[in-house]
């Protein structure tokens, strides 16, 4: 052992490294805060570069939302069910499809 931590830690008694388990976990929790801070201190300068608080930032998105899309085709049995004709083709137009319906049959009026 030629690093002076590690015959430090082989010569330490088990009460003295729980000691030192525990000023390091201290250590790196007053680390980690002045860290945090100033990346805080960042976040707030970019964001007022903008016009904006970090809080706009973080809840902004880039995405596009999307709409499911209106949907095409209903169950004549059940209209609450209605499909969009995207994506994979509900259970209960399947079975209707497998059993010689036409999907014409099926489709919203516009």
């Amino acid at each position: 052992m030629s690093n002076p931590i590690e015959s430090l830690i082989e010569s330490a008694s088990i009460e003295q490294l729980k000691a030192l388990i525990e000023n390091a976990k201290g250590a790196i929790e007053q680390k980690k805060a002045g860290e945090i801070q100033a990346i805080r201190e960042q976040m707030v300068q970019m964001a007022n570069q903008v016009d904006m608080t970090p809080e706009d930032i973080l809840a902004y998105s880039t995405r596009k939302k999307r709409s499911s899309g209106k949907p095409r085709f209903y169950n004549l049995n059940d209209p609450s069910q209605t499909w969009t004709g995207h994506g994979k083709k509900p259970g209960w137009l399947k079975h209707a499809l497998d059993n010689g319906a036409d999907i014409e049959a099926f489709r919203i009026p516009e």
